[in-house]
């Protein structure tokens, strides 16, 4: 059997502002073709199909054509909600589309329905988890025992039955050994959301979804990673979709096949004129970018300059005016100058002293406004 696996979509989501429905929509058009030159029998979605719990109506347009065209295509799909999903919205009419090949999990409390797919092999069996809330199953199996996320996944575990023959489980949560992004929003707050991987060992192949970089946890468990970027920390991220072929012995391959976005989402430096003289032989140039600009003099309009040039700009930043010292502290200005003053709060913010040329040009400004002063014109 051969499974590609997705998470994290987010379809939905803003970005600085901006909506990335075009960008998602072409992610997902590869994804159809390369489920299709791959003769991929199983699409398996562990969570956050979308990026809020009441997402706007162009991101479902975007997911009903996704999941059309897989389903038209003779691809069965099971898809599982996370911690962005409204699960009782993502399994709407999910008991109707069974039998045309979509097994969407239903949420907790209530039993995970596994899912029984067959290939030439026999069954194979997928174990759909919706993301675990341990609080809402604690008070639903009236178990003071949960406590935390690890807990409550090995309750969910514990109440599986077991089947014969191949296993596969899909899963949305956060387990030992992840490596995490800026774009991930917390499970808990103060609380442990960490779960242990030996509760996955009863599978053959554990495919999980909630962090965003495609990783291997161990020798059958995967994260799938978001296929697109969703914070500049992620840019150093390879892209992908893996894709496993699943034996008859329930062992499998694996291998990662790349995705090439609409725009990209990546950082650039340099001084103005750099950048903008740059910006015409820029194939790229369509991008998200973040701009951080080196110039330590007064630049006037460089933002509006810049966005004429790279019209996705979502961030400017001056690298003279964040330095490591920057906002710690305090000037102290008893037993000061007005001259010094001013110069502490120049180092303060640039971390740079002044040039004696500045100095002077400061004592100068500064003569004149007490002259006036002094001489009733201020």
């Amino acid at each position: 059997m051969r499974i590609l696996h997705l998470a994290d979509l987010h379809l939905g989501k803003i970005f600085h502002d901006i909506h990335l429905t075009d960008v998602q929509a072409h992610i997902l058009e590869q994804i159809v073709a390369i489920a299709r030159d791959n003769k991929i029998d199983v699409v398996a979605i562990s969570g956050d199909v979308y990026d809020r719990s009441v997402p706007p109506v162009q991101a479902t347009v975007v997911m009903d054509e996704f999941l059309t065209r897989l389903i038209e295509l003779g691809i069965r799909v099971v898809m599982t909600p996370g911690n962005h999903d409204s699960a009782e919205r993502v399994s709407f009419c999910s008991r109707l589309m069974r039998s045309r090949g979509l097994h969407i999990a239903p949420g907790l409390p209530g039993d995970v329905q596994p899912v029984q797919l067959d290939d030439e092999h026999g069954a194979v069996t997928f174990y759909p988890f919706p993301y675990i809330e341990p609080l809402l199953l604690k008070k639903s199996l009236d178990d003071s025992e949960i406590c935390d996320f690890n807990t409550a996944m090995a309750r969910v575990i514990e109440s599986l039955s077991p089947e014969p023959g191949r296993s596969v489980c899909l899963a949305h949560c956060f387990t030992q050994g992840g490596e995490t992004s800026e774009s991930e929003r917390p499970l808990s707050i103060g609380g442990s959301s960490l779960v242990e991987t030996g509760h996955f060992n009863r599978f053959n192949l554990t495919l999980l979804g909630h962090l965003h970089r495609p990783q291997k946890i161990n020798h059958s468990i995967f994260y799938a990673g978001a296929p697109l970027t969703y914070s500049f920390s992620e840019s150093s991220h390879q892209k992908s979709v893996a894709v496993y072929d699943l034996a008859a012995d329930g062992t499998f391959t694996r291998e990662l096949l790349v995705l090439n976005p609409l725009r990209k989402v990546r950082s650039i430096s340099g001084m103005l004129e750099e950048i903008l003289s740059g910006a015409q032989s820029d194939p790229d140039r369509d991008d998200y970018l973040w701009v951080e600009l080196t110039d330590s003099g007064g630049l006037f309009d460089y933002a509006a300059r810049i966005r004429a040039e790279y019209p996705n700009v979502l961030n400017i930043t001056r690298s003279a005016y964040r330095h490591d010292g920057a906002g710690e502290g305090g000037i102290v200005i008893r037993d000061k100058s007005e001259t010094e003053i001013v110069a502490s709060f120049f180092r303060h913010i640039t971390g740079q002293e002044l040039q004696p040329e500045e100095a002077a040009l400061m004592d100068k400004v500064m003569g004149e406004i007490f002259t006036g002063a002094e001489g009733g014109a201020l």
